[in-house]
């Protein structure tokens, strides 16, 4: 927090800035006046971080003030990584510090495709091996890179974008989440808790993603069947899905009701009624993990399988693309053509006549 400053306490600041009436503050020229909304000293905050970001923020809107990918960051932070949602946040700032390492004092306008292709093994070469073989890592590196160039095309630091004109190539990636077959869940619940049960059942119905299963609540719950608007695109396509009643969903929704747990408004709950998951951290649920782990830890080791399977293994048996697409709640097949395998097609072999 902001404290009284003694004389001779501003120096180090930057040039223009002093501590003034509680707040650090910038003291604009004359000729830069109209870039800082007329005033003659502005302020920019009470703690020295945030002071920095408003500073950083005025510069990177100012034509001509992104030249290094330093400044590009900046204003990404700002314009971008600022409204992102707490889950995919956090990620997104630890990509933006490794890139700030590699490639922050390189300017935007100088970088080619082929600077793409070395930042790209670059990063994947310096993954820990102990923690998978560094694919991923480096794609989604790469993604947000991408992502910046995209804006600052839009911006108008750079007229083309360098990755797109030649069709930069992310790394090929291969998965390695084993999905389990129905009868491998069936046999496993009879050795799971109660709300693991319904959760399991419930999620084979319907194939929601994790975090969308442990927001439901009452209000989700509709004459027509459960009415699920998805978090992953509330902010832009703002999909919704409606999973009719069936004798089956029924059943499950009515022994969630019946769990032992304090009345809540939500479906899965603490035993407190709280939510499981951090009001903090959407991507942090520990209790709810840590019953998971305790339950597959019951099982044979080669038996066990991820809360994420189960979502492809909805993938799998809905038998079409088209199906699975609508299923799993994704914008484009593309994405499920991608992610989630379905069965195989089903075909006749050829009957060649006999002459």
């Amino acid at each position: 927090m902001g404290r009284p400053r003694k004389n001779g306490e501003n120096d180090g600041l930057p040039k223009g800035w002093r501590w003034k009436k509680s707040a650090y503050r910038y003291r604009v020229p004359k000729a830069q006046r109209h870039l800082w909304d007329g005033k003659t000293e502005f302020r920019l905050g009470t703690t020295l971080s945030e002071a920095h970001q408003v500073f950083a923020g005025r510069l990177a809107r100012q034509e001509g003030s992104i030249q290094t990918f330093n400044d590009l960051i900046d204003r990404f932070l700002i314009d971008v990584t600022a409204g992102r949602k707490p889950e995919t946040k956090q990620p997104e700032l630890d990509r933006l510090e490794r890139l700030r390492y590699e490639i922050g004092h390189n300017r935007v306008d100088h970088f080619k495709a082929q600077h793409a292709y070395q930042l790209r093994d670059t990063i994947h070469q310096s993954v820990d091996r102990r923690k998978g073989t560094g694919e991923t890592t480096a794609n989604r590196h790469m993604e947000t890179v991408s992502y910046m160039l995209t804006k600052a095309c839009e911006w108008g630091v750079i007229e083309l974008h360098p990755m797109k004109l030649a069709n930069f190539k992310k790394l090929p990636t291969y998965r390695k989440l084993r999905i389990p077959t129905y009868k491998e869940v069936m046999k496993a619940l009879e050795c799971a808790t109660p709300l693991l049960r319904c959760y399991v059942t419930l999620k084979l119905l319907t194939g929601l993603r994790q975090t969308s299963m442990l927001y439901l609540q009452r209000h989700n719950l509709t004459d027509d069947g459960l009415q699920v608007l998805i978090r992953k695109t509330e902010d832009t396509t703002r999909m919704t899905l409606l999973y009719t009643w069936t004798p089956e969903l029924k059943k499950v929704i009515k022994d969630i009701k019946n769990l032992p747990q304090r009345r809540s408004m939500y479906l899965f709950r603490k035993y407190n009624g709280e939510c499981l998951i951090d009001p903090h951290n959407a991507m942090n649920a520990p209790g709810w993990k840590k019953m998971w782990q305790r339950w597959q830890y019951k099982l044979p080791k080669e038996k066990r399988f991820t809360e994420r399977s189960l979502r492809n293994l909805v993938g799998a048996e809905s038998g079409t693309i088209a199906e699975a697409k609508k299923r799993l709640g994704h914008a484009s097949e593309s994405t499920t053509r991608k992610f989630y395998p379905v069965k195989a097609t089903k075909i006749e072999p050829l009957i060649i006549e006999k002459e």
